[in-house]
Protein backbone atom coordinates (compact mmCIF):
# COMPACT_ATOMS: atom_id res chain seq x y z
CA UNK A 1 0.00 0.00 0.00
CA UNK A 2 0.60 3.59 -0.88
CA UNK A 3 1.33 4.77 2.66
CA UNK A 4 2.94 1.69 4.28
CA UNK A 5 6.86 3.04 3.18
CA UNK A 6 6.63 6.24 5.20
CA UNK A 7 6.25 4.66 8.80
CA UNK A 8 8.97 1.91 7.83
CA UNK A 9 11.12 4.86 6.98
CA UNK A 10 10.48 6.42 10.51
CA UNK A 11 11.11 3.19 12.08
CA UNK A 12 14.45 3.15 10.59
CA UNK A 13 15.70 6.24 10.87
CA UNK A 14 14.42 7.03 14.55
CA UNK A 15 16.58 3.56 15.20
CA UNK A 16 19.37 4.95 13.45
CA UNK A 17 19.42 8.03 15.58
CA UNK A 18 18.50 5.92 18.86
CA UNK A 19 22.20 3.46 18.00
CA UNK A 20 24.21 7.10 17.32
CA UNK A 21 22.46 8.77 20.66
CA UNK A 22 23.84 5.65 22.62
CA UNK A 23 27.15 5.38 21.00
CA UNK A 24 27.55 9.33 21.75
CA UNK A 25 26.78 9.56 25.01
CA UNK A 26 27.10 9.33 28.39
CA UNK A 27 24.28 6.41 29.17
CA UNK A 28 25.31 6.89 33.00
CA UNK A 29 23.27 10.27 33.17
CA UNK A 30 19.62 9.52 33.57
CA UNK A 31 18.61 12.44 31.15
CA UNK A 32 20.48 10.41 28.14
CA UNK A 33 18.74 7.20 29.25
CA UNK A 34 14.96 8.92 29.64
CA UNK A 35 15.78 10.56 26.48
CA UNK A 36 17.04 7.53 24.05
CA UNK A 37 14.13 5.70 25.53
CA UNK A 38 12.10 8.06 23.90
CA UNK A 39 13.79 7.68 21.01
CA UNK A 40 13.27 4.20 20.97
CA UNK A 41 9.25 4.24 21.85
CA UNK A 42 8.88 6.35 18.84
CA UNK A 43 10.60 3.73 16.55
CA UNK A 44 8.52 0.90 18.35
CA UNK A 45 5.32 3.47 17.37
CA UNK A 46 5.92 3.90 14.07
CA UNK A 47 6.50 0.18 13.73
CA UNK A 48 3.42 -0.72 15.26
CA UNK A 49 1.38 1.77 13.27
CA UNK A 50 2.81 0.21 10.30
CA UNK A 51 1.64 -3.16 11.09
CA UNK A 52 -1.66 -2.03 12.23
CA UNK A 53 -2.59 0.22 8.76
CA UNK A 54 -0.21 -1.15 6.81
CA UNK A 55 -0.44 -4.93 7.51
CA UNK A 56 -4.01 -4.91 9.18
CA UNK A 57 -2.27 -6.97 11.89
CA UNK A 58 -4.67 -6.24 14.28
CA UNK A 59 -2.63 -7.58 17.86
CA UNK A 60 -0.50 -4.50 16.65
CA UNK A 61 -3.41 -2.17 17.67
CA UNK A 62 -3.45 -3.42 21.59
CA UNK A 63 0.16 -3.05 21.87
CA UNK A 64 -0.69 0.81 20.06
CA UNK A 65 -3.00 1.65 22.99
CA UNK A 66 -0.58 0.09 26.12
CA UNK A 67 2.15 2.91 24.79
CA UNK A 68 0.37 5.43 24.19
CA UNK A 69 -0.29 7.10 27.25
CA UNK A 70 3.70 6.25 27.98
CA UNK A 71 5.17 8.70 24.81
CA UNK A 72 4.14 12.05 26.18
CA UNK A 73 5.08 10.96 30.02
CA UNK A 74 8.45 9.68 28.97
CA UNK A 75 9.03 12.55 26.51
CA UNK A 76 7.90 14.94 29.36
CA UNK A 77 9.95 13.27 32.32
CA UNK A 78 13.17 13.21 29.82
CA UNK A 79 13.50 17.31 29.50
CA UNK A 80 12.34 17.76 32.69
CA UNK A 81 15.08 15.73 33.74
CA UNK A 82 17.26 18.57 32.82
CA UNK A 83 16.30 20.88 35.28
CA UNK A 84 17.77 18.36 37.97
CA UNK A 85 15.64 15.08 40.13
CA UNK A 86 11.92 14.95 39.27
CA UNK A 87 9.11 13.47 40.98
CA UNK A 88 8.12 10.23 38.67
CA UNK A 89 4.63 11.71 39.32
CA UNK A 90 4.05 10.94 35.91
CA UNK A 91 3.74 7.38 35.53
CA UNK A 92 0.91 7.11 37.34
CA UNK A 93 -1.02 8.95 34.72
CA UNK A 94 0.27 6.08 32.70
CA UNK A 95 -1.82 3.39 34.81
CA UNK A 96 -5.34 5.51 35.50
CA UNK A 97 -4.99 5.64 31.15
CA UNK A 98 -4.52 1.52 31.14
CA UNK A 99 -7.01 1.74 34.22
CA UNK A 100 -9.54 3.14 32.09
CA UNK A 101 -8.64 1.03 28.92
CA UNK A 102 -9.63 -1.96 30.65
CA UNK A 103 -12.82 -0.90 32.68
CA UNK A 104 -14.34 1.41 30.19
CA UNK A 105 -12.81 1.30 26.90
CA UNK A 106 -15.39 3.74 25.53
CA UNK A 107 -13.95 6.44 27.61
CA UNK A 108 -10.02 5.25 26.96
CA UNK A 109 -9.52 7.71 23.67
CA UNK A 110 -10.94 10.97 25.70
CA UNK A 111 -7.93 10.03 28.17
CA UNK A 112 -4.99 9.18 26.05
CA UNK A 113 -6.39 13.00 24.58
CA UNK A 114 -6.26 14.70 27.70
CA UNK A 115 -2.80 12.94 28.35
CA UNK A 116 -1.17 14.11 25.16
CA UNK A 117 -2.57 17.61 25.65
CA UNK A 118 -1.47 17.84 29.36
CA UNK A 119 1.90 17.22 29.40
CA UNK A 120 2.17 18.91 26.07
CA UNK A 121 0.99 22.54 27.68
CA UNK A 122 3.35 21.32 30.73
CA UNK A 123 6.30 20.85 27.93
CA UNK A 124 5.00 24.73 26.84
CA UNK A 125 5.18 25.99 30.38
CA UNK A 126 8.69 24.88 30.85
CA UNK A 127 10.29 26.23 28.02
CA UNK A 128 8.72 29.45 28.35
CA UNK A 129 10.72 29.67 31.31
CA UNK A 130 14.00 30.17 29.41
CA UNK A 131 16.95 28.48 28.93
CA UNK A 132 18.53 29.30 32.77
CA UNK A 133 15.81 26.71 33.73
CA UNK A 134 17.59 24.02 31.85
CA UNK A 135 20.50 23.78 34.60
CA UNK A 136 21.80 20.85 33.78
CA UNK A 137 22.59 20.83 30.30
CA UNK A 138 25.49 22.55 28.97
CA UNK A 139 24.89 25.98 28.09
CA UNK A 140 26.61 25.68 24.56
CA UNK A 141 23.09 23.36 23.67
CA UNK A 142 20.47 25.05 25.85
CA UNK A 143 19.57 26.73 22.96
CA UNK A 144 18.92 24.01 20.54
CA UNK A 145 17.47 22.13 23.55
CA UNK A 146 14.75 24.76 24.18
CA UNK A 147 13.44 24.26 20.27
CA UNK A 148 13.21 20.83 20.65
CA UNK A 149 11.29 21.25 23.92
CA UNK A 150 8.72 23.55 22.05
CA UNK A 151 8.35 21.54 19.28
CA UNK A 152 7.80 18.73 21.26
CA UNK A 153 5.38 20.30 23.46
CA UNK A 154 3.24 21.61 20.59
CA UNK A 155 3.52 18.06 18.79
CA UNK A 156 2.16 16.40 21.99
CA UNK A 157 -0.84 18.62 21.84
CA UNK A 158 -1.57 18.36 18.34
CA UNK A 159 -1.01 14.46 18.45
CA UNK A 160 -4.00 14.41 20.95
CA UNK A 161 -5.97 16.67 18.62
CA UNK A 162 -5.63 15.03 16.02
CA UNK A 163 -7.46 12.11 18.13
CA UNK A 164 -9.91 14.52 17.91
CA UNK A 165 -10.38 14.37 14.45
CA UNK A 166 -10.52 10.70 14.10
CA UNK A 167 -13.15 10.57 16.85
CA UNK A 168 -14.84 12.04 14.20
CA UNK A 169 -13.83 10.43 11.18
CA UNK A 170 -15.38 7.07 13.08
CA UNK A 171 -18.95 9.01 13.98
CA UNK A 172 -19.47 10.94 10.70
CA UNK A 173 -17.27 7.97 8.23
CA UNK A 174 -16.86 5.02 10.09
CA UNK A 175 -13.23 5.69 10.09
CA UNK A 176 -12.93 5.60 6.60
CA UNK A 177 -9.53 7.97 6.84
CA UNK A 178 -8.63 6.82 10.01
CA UNK A 179 -5.79 4.58 8.98
CA UNK A 180 -4.34 7.28 6.22
CA UNK A 181 -4.26 10.12 9.50
CA UNK A 182 -2.76 7.94 11.74
CA UNK A 183 -0.45 6.61 9.13
CA UNK A 184 0.91 10.07 7.61
CA UNK A 185 -0.11 12.92 10.54
CA UNK A 186 1.01 10.38 13.55
CA UNK A 187 4.66 9.21 11.69
CA UNK A 188 5.33 12.71 11.07
CA UNK A 189 4.91 13.50 14.67
CA UNK A 190 6.43 10.61 15.49
CA UNK A 191 9.81 11.98 13.35
CA UNK A 192 9.48 15.54 14.85
CA UNK A 193 9.57 13.99 18.78
CA UNK A 194 11.89 11.31 17.97
CA UNK A 195 14.24 13.73 16.20
CA UNK A 196 13.97 16.45 19.27
CA UNK A 197 14.60 14.22 21.95
CA UNK A 198 18.35 13.79 19.92
CA UNK A 199 19.70 17.52 21.36
CA UNK A 200 18.43 16.46 24.54
CA UNK A 201 21.97 16.33 26.19
CA UNK A 202 22.86 16.77 30.00
CA UNK A 203 26.25 18.02 31.28
CA UNK A 204 28.67 15.22 32.60
CA UNK A 205 28.46 14.79 36.51
CA UNK A 206 31.50 16.67 38.45
CA UNK A 207 31.87 16.18 41.95
CA UNK A 208 33.77 19.70 42.29
CA UNK A 209 32.02 22.18 44.68
CA UNK A 210 32.77 24.54 47.33
CA UNK A 211 31.16 24.27 50.83
CA UNK A 212 27.46 25.13 50.32
CA UNK A 213 27.01 28.40 51.62
CA UNK A 214 23.42 29.90 53.19
CA UNK A 215 21.17 31.27 50.39
CA UNK A 216 21.27 34.96 50.92
CA UNK A 217 18.05 37.46 50.28
CA UNK A 218 18.18 39.11 46.59
CA UNK A 219 20.09 42.33 46.70
CA UNK A 220 22.41 44.63 44.64
CA UNK A 221 25.52 43.75 46.84
CA UNK A 222 25.14 39.92 47.04
CA UNK A 223 24.59 39.97 43.42
CA UNK A 224 27.51 41.94 42.75
CA UNK A 225 29.06 39.58 44.70
CA UNK A 226 28.40 36.72 42.79
CA UNK A 227 28.81 38.49 39.49
CA UNK A 228 32.69 39.24 40.34
CA UNK A 229 33.32 35.67 41.79
CA UNK A 230 32.13 34.31 38.31
CA UNK A 231 34.42 37.15 36.83
CA UNK A 232 36.97 35.89 38.88
CA UNK A 233 36.14 32.29 37.34
CA UNK A 234 36.09 33.04 33.57
CA UNK A 235 38.81 35.86 33.96
CA UNK A 236 41.46 33.85 35.59
CA UNK A 237 40.59 30.31 35.89
CA UNK A 238 39.39 30.38 32.01
CA UNK A 239 36.13 28.12 33.43
CA UNK A 240 34.41 29.33 30.30
CA UNK A 241 36.34 26.92 27.76
CA UNK A 242 35.13 24.13 29.20
CA UNK A 243 32.64 23.45 26.26
CA UNK A 244 30.00 21.30 28.45
CA UNK A 245 30.01 24.09 31.37
CA UNK A 246 26.38 24.18 32.80
CA UNK A 247 24.74 26.39 35.11
CA UNK A 248 24.56 23.64 37.78
CA UNK A 249 28.49 23.64 37.66
CA UNK A 250 28.66 26.82 38.00
CA UNK A 251 26.68 26.76 40.74
CA UNK A 252 28.52 24.19 42.34
CA UNK A 253 31.75 25.76 42.46
CA UNK A 254 30.38 29.01 43.81
CA UNK A 255 28.07 26.67 46.82
CA UNK A 256 25.23 28.52 45.75
CA UNK A 257 21.74 27.24 44.38
CA UNK A 258 21.22 27.69 40.85
CA UNK A 259 18.30 29.93 41.03
CA UNK A 260 20.23 32.69 42.79
CA UNK A 261 23.15 32.38 40.49
CA UNK A 262 20.68 32.83 36.98
CA UNK A 263 18.67 35.36 38.97
CA UNK A 264 21.85 37.71 40.10
CA UNK A 265 22.99 37.13 35.89
CA UNK A 266 19.82 38.67 35.24
CA UNK A 267 19.43 41.25 37.57
CA UNK A 268 22.97 42.82 37.23
CA UNK A 269 23.74 41.95 33.22
CA UNK A 270 20.01 41.89 32.09
CA UNK A 271 21.08 38.77 30.16
CA UNK A 272 20.61 34.81 30.61
CA UNK A 273 23.50 32.77 31.98
CA UNK A 274 24.27 31.39 28.42
CA UNK A 275 24.80 34.66 26.93
CA UNK A 276 26.65 35.97 29.59
CA UNK A 277 29.10 33.28 29.37
CA UNK A 278 29.42 33.69 26.07
CA UNK A 279 30.10 37.17 25.98
CA UNK A 280 33.88 35.97 27.85
CA UNK A 281 33.83 32.99 25.57
CA UNK A 282 33.28 35.81 22.70
CA UNK A 283 35.99 38.51 24.32
CA UNK A 284 38.78 35.23 24.85
CA UNK A 285 38.24 34.32 20.77
CA UNK A 286 38.67 38.16 19.92
CA UNK A 287 41.63 38.02 21.92
CA UNK A 288 43.39 34.56 19.69
CA UNK A 289 41.66 36.23 16.61
CA UNK A 290 44.03 39.47 17.45
CA UNK A 291 46.83 38.09 18.62
CA UNK A 292 46.92 34.49 16.54
CA UNK A 293 47.06 33.25 13.16
CA UNK A 294 44.42 30.14 14.60
CA UNK A 295 41.79 29.10 12.12
CA UNK A 296 38.35 30.48 13.05
CA UNK A 297 37.47 27.14 13.98
CA UNK A 298 40.60 26.70 16.34
CA UNK A 299 39.60 29.75 18.04
CA UNK A 300 36.10 29.01 18.38
CA UNK A 301 36.84 25.74 20.27
CA UNK A 302 39.38 26.67 22.08
CA UNK A 303 36.80 29.71 23.26
CA UNK A 304 34.69 26.70 24.96
CA UNK A 305 32.43 26.48 21.91
CA UNK A 306 31.02 22.79 20.69
CA UNK A 307 29.84 23.96 17.37
CA UNK A 308 31.50 26.79 14.69
CA UNK A 309 27.74 27.64 13.73
CA UNK A 310 27.20 28.47 17.67
CA UNK A 311 30.40 30.81 17.81
CA UNK A 312 29.14 32.30 14.73
CA UNK A 313 25.77 33.38 15.67
CA UNK A 314 27.09 34.65 18.89
CA UNK A 315 30.05 36.17 17.58
CA UNK A 316 27.35 38.39 15.67
CA UNK A 317 25.29 38.67 18.32
CA UNK A 318 28.28 40.61 20.09
CA UNK A 319 30.46 41.78 18.10
CA UNK A 320 27.67 42.79 14.85
CA UNK A 321 30.54 41.59 12.07
CA UNK A 322 31.29 37.27 11.32
CA UNK A 323 34.54 36.30 12.86
CA UNK A 324 36.64 36.44 9.66
CA UNK A 325 35.70 40.50 9.09
CA UNK A 326 36.50 41.12 13.06
CA UNK A 327 40.18 39.68 12.35
CA UNK A 328 40.45 41.83 8.90
CA UNK A 329 38.95 44.87 10.26
CA UNK A 330 41.41 44.51 13.44
CA UNK A 331 44.32 44.17 11.28
CA UNK A 332 43.43 47.07 8.42
CA UNK A 333 46.16 48.80 8.44
CA UNK A 334 45.20 52.35 8.91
Amino acid sequence: MLFVPLPLFATLFLGLLFIRFVLTRDMRLRAHQLFALLVALYAVQSLLSSLRWGYEIEGAALFAILMAPILPAVAYLAYKTLSGPQLLWPLPVVLVNWLVFAVAPDASDAMILMTYIGFGILLLRQARRGVDHLSLSPINDTREILIAMYLTGTALIASGLTDVYLIYDFVRNEGQNAGLVLTFVQTVFALAIGVSGVFGKAAPQTTEMTRPSTPASPGTQVDDDIIAKLEDLFTNQKLHRNEDLSLRSLSRRLGLPDRQVSNAINRQRQMSVSQFVNTFRIQDACQMLKSTDRSVLDVSLAAGFATKSNFNREFLRITGQSPSQWRSNFRRPE
